[in-house]
């Protein structure tokens, strides 16, 4: 362990991580009020998809706040308990497992539906699971620590691991999705393109905030051992994985917009109506110059071509 004098790296790292889980969790509950409202028809397991993220998220800040409380003040004024961390440390580490996987799952299936093709999806999703697996091994193990340095020899290799697979993972997704998209980017429609670009720049940024993260959390895992700086970087690292996620499914909204009824009623004045070559009488014109309604009813949808891409595998991979 680090000598106690440097409480700002054992303490402090876990505080920020705290902050950083709360500011995620308020940006979950945003999208999520977002994601029913706007899209109620979803299929009931996305919805369930959603539900069981965001029940996931509510235990593990309140765990996280309940190891700052312990560590702050309930153990204030004695250094020799941070020798280990309380139990309640463990419990977003065991979360974190079932949240990740639920996310790299989900866009391992988009992967899927976007490129038809069986390999990376499967790929991915082996990656995803061993690193579910890894994860809850590593968690429930925390449970019986006896002191974080013996913990953290013990499993490191564990740990790097995990956090390698995790990088490779998200890494796999993001490009995979990238490339797939590029290739089904010439579709003759500019609209369709410049959404499909779009969908690219930021299947990239979604792949790019959880892989970077990872590192981050690798690098500091490797070459600061005597902190806790890499235990805060993974205190808020689930409430990426869940951003991204529902961030995923609001992104649909511009392309289900894209169809709408448009409005618009036209009067034809007098003078119109008095050359209308069918008006043979007086009487008959009288009765024309009454204005004339048109409503014009306009629906816009997306061109689905063979070999193209799909109105379902647009919006659903946005």
């Amino acid at each position: 362990m680090k000598q106690i004098s440097d409480l700002n790296l054992i303490i402090g790292p876990m505080e920020i991580g705290l902050v950083g889980a709360a500011v995620l969790f308020g940006l979950v509950i945003v999208q999520t009020y977002m994601y029913y409202k706007r899209f109620p028809k979803d299929s009931w397991w996305i919805k369930s998809m959603v539900a069981l993220e965001i029940l996931l998220q509510i235990p593990n800040l309140i765990s996280i706040t309940i190891t700052i409380w312990t560590m702050t003040i309930t153990n204030y004024g004695q250094p020799e308990t941070l020798v280990t961390l309380p139990v309640s440390s463990v419990v977003p580490v065991v979360l974190g497992a079932p949240t990740a996987f639920v996310v790299q799952a989900f866009f391992s299936y988009r992967l899927y539906k976007l490129s038809k093709r069986l390999i990376l999806p499967i790929f991915s999703l082996s990656l995803a699971t061993i690193r579910f697996v890894m994860n809850m091994v590593f968690g429930i193990a925390g449970f019986y620590m006896t002191s974080v340095a013996s913990y953290e020899q013990e499993w490191r290799w564990m740990i790097s691991t995990l956090l390698s697979v995790s990088i490779t993972c998200d890494v796999t997704i993001g490009a995979a999705l990238s490339c797939y998209l590029y290739a089904k980017r010439n579709t003759g429609f500019r609209q369709t393109s410049l959404l499909i670009d779009q969908l690219i720049i930021y299947a990239i940024e979604t792949g790019l905030v959880t892989s970077v993260t990872d590192l981050v959390e690798a690098i500091c895992f490797w070459t600061m051992p005597n902190n806790f700086i890499w235990m805060g970087v993974y205190a808020f690292e689930s409430g990426l994985f869940v951003n991204s996620l529902l961030a995923s499914l609001n992104r649909r909204a511009p392309l289900f917009n894209g169809r709408k009824d448009a409005e618009r009623v036209f009067e034809l004045d007098s003078e119109f109506a008095s050359r209308n070559p069918d008006s043979t009488s007086e009487g008959q014109r009288r009765k024309s110059l009454h204005p004339i309604a048109i409503t014009i009813s306009q629906d816009v949808h997306v061109s689905v071509q063979k070999g193209g891409l799909g109105g379902e595998v647009l919006t659903d991979i946005a």
